[in-house]
């Protein structure tokens, strides 16, 4: 469900579902393209995919907002939303043939910047790619 938003800013209301992920990814990558921003499709599906993946795994309940921005200068912001308050923490080294803690380490190599922003719900994590 598309929420009513400013010009250049979509608010997604959704489930961190592993099941919705690919339609997700594809709705991202759609918006992405309209913007004109085809150039950062993938990493902002990455992206995504590796914090809804977070939310599904440690937030305590799946449900989420999903806000892609236009900013100035062609920077493309993706940020989740979530209820829990607890700021995701890089681990210092992943072990890359693990199944979990790499996700922040992609989010790291493929955004521009990225953080998390407690809010009065939870928190929100970003990442502003260009």
């Amino acid at each position: 469900m598309t929420l009513k938003s400013p010009p250049g800013t979509i608010v997604q209301r959704l489930s961190a579902d592993p099941a919705n992920l690919t339609g997700v990814r594809r709705s991202v990558r759609e918006q992405l393209r309209a913007w004109g921003r085809a150039d950062l499709a993938e990493a902002a599906a990455l992206c995504v995919t590796e914090i809804l993946t977070n939310v599904h795994r440690h937030a305590g309940s799946p449900e989420c907002e999903l806000t892609l921005d236009r900013l100035p200068g062609g920077i493309v912001r993706v940020a989740v939303g979530d209820r829990s308050p607890v700021l995701p923490v890089k681990a210092p080294a992943p072990d890359w043939t693990a199944e979990r803690g790499r996700g922040l380490h992609l989010i790291a190599a493929t955004a521009y910047r990225w953080g998390a922003t407690p809010t009065a719900s939870g928190k929100q994590v970003w990442v502003e790619l260009r």
